[in-house]
């Protein structure tokens, strides 16, 4: 059963917010900053 890609979009708008909040906490965490680049492109790829 897939995905719809609206409900794909709004995974990763939810991932995303969770992402932004560990950043903010962990500034200098460059693995996180990585997968917040690689999650904004998932979701421009999207629209």
């Amino acid at each position: 059963m897939g995905m719809t890609d609206k409900q794909f979009q709004g995974f990763i708008s939810l991932s995303l917010e969770l992402i932004d909040k560990a950043v903010e906490k962990s500034p200098d965490n460059e693995e996180l900053k990585k997968l917040k680049d690689i999650f904004q492109l998932m979701l421009e790829d999207g629209n």
